[in-house]
């Protein structure tokens, strides 16, 4: 049953810091949000109780130094004490780092409300009912001296959902005018509501992960530009498009262990080819599973590193053209800080109670309000 709520919005708002580190490792996303509530039901079941609205006041993305970046991509290697080191080493980092940024742009930390920690992704085993975002919220808590919200994929994964992706709540609830939001990260996905109104969501594939693996030991192709050069090949394209995720219902999400093991592989068979066929084919690998999971003459709100690969965003145009897609590039802030935007309502919303994962989108046997709270909740 849901219960009465008992807070209310301050007439400033809530002023909400959220962290979101990505899988293909390019640097700690952060963002300060500003959100108000407006009175909806007095009972707490889910976010659509309330009319919110969010102003993302600030964003950065902030570099790893190559130690910790390098260590970072080596952690699914890592030994269980290693691991738990560098939770609290990229911890003790991200406080300092942030604090930092923090006084640069004026901002006490005494004027926040809450953090909403993602983490880093290691592992993501959601069919073995487990998940682990590294990056130890205690810390941060105890650093900042204000609540903290971190690990929020576990619960959804305890109640047999993918703990992921947890972004579309976000988009349904302040992004709504779109037909589609696709994030082109370190993996693409996508949310939309179905007929019924349920939000649905899933991940479509590879994007910048994939990229950036093949033209390592560069951090990443800048501007496509290699890509531009290369030709596809056609059979690497269609064993890539043979893979059983692409023909699967949603629910379903990916981690590195998926591409590691069933995308990278097929690399085998074409070892001869040239760095810039490899990223040529990979892009329209890319564009293609993108392109058949969008709704024909969907407006899609696009985001994420991908966008500023011309290449891949060239190809994305000439292959929704046929289902008549509309993409939109919003400016340069939401579309490298939406992540850790939707990280900190998410963390927000923790911190209120108030449901953050929804089980139309993850496959949870409930919606639920996820996520470890260091330090006081509002309540």
């Amino acid at each position: 049953m849901p219960r009465e709520d008992t807070w209310r919005c301050p007439p400033e708002g809530w002023l909400c810091l959220g962290l979101m580190s990505g899988t293909s490792v390019d640097g700690l996303d952060v963002a300060l949000v500003r959100v108000h509530a407006g009175r909806g039901s007095p009972l707490v079941s889910s976010p659509n109780s309330y009319e919110w609205t969010a102003q993302l006041e600030h964003t950065t993305t902030l570099a790893y130094p190559e130690a910790l970046r390098r260590d970072l991509w080596k952690a699914m290697e890592l030994s269980a004490v290693d691991l738990l080191r560098l939770d609290k080493r990229w911890a003790a980092w991200a406080a300092d780092a942030v604090k930092s940024w923090l006084d640069e742009v004026n901002v006490p930390l005494a004027a926040l409300s809450v953090a909403g920690s993602h983490g880093h992704t290691v592992h993501h085993r959601p069919e073995e009912g487990w998940t682990h975002q590294l990056g130890c919220g205690a810390t941060l808590h105890q650093t900042w001296g204000i609540p903290v919200v971190s690990d929020l994929r576990r619960l959804d994964v305890a109640w047999g959902g993918q703990g992921a992706p947890l972004v579309p709540l976000a988009d349904q609830v302040l992004f709504p005018e779109w037909d589609a939001v696709l994030n082109l990260g370190g993996f693409a996905n996508v949310s939309m509501d179905a007929p019924d109104g349920r939000r649905l969501a899933w991940d479509i594939g590879p994007a910048n992960l994939l990229l950036n693996t093949l033209v390592h030991p560069l951090p990443m192709d800048r501007d496509g530009a290699l890509a531009a050069q290369g030709k596809v090949l056609p059979d690497l394209l269609r064993a890539w498009q043979t893979l059983d995720h692409h023909h699967e219902r949603p629910p379903k999400s990916l981690g590195r262990e998926w591409l590691e093991g069933e995308v990278l592989p097929i690399l085998n068979d074409h070892e001869q080819a040239s760095q810039s066929d490899l990223l040529a084919t990979a892009v329209a690998y890319i564009a293609w599973s993108v392109v058949k999971d969008m709704p024909e003459g969907a407006r899609v709100l696009v985001t994420g590193g991908g966008v500023w690969n011309p290449t891949l965003m060239a190809t994305l145009e000439r292959q929704g053209e046929a289902k008549k897609l509309a993409w939109h590039v919003p400016k340069r802030e939401l579309v490298e800080g939406k992540e850790a935007m939707v990280f900190a309502w998410l963390g927000l919303l923790r911190w209120l109670g108030i449901d953050n994962a929804l089980s139309s989108v993850t496959g949870a046997e409930r919606d639920s309000s996820g996520g470890a709270l260091w330090g006081q909740g509002a309540l």
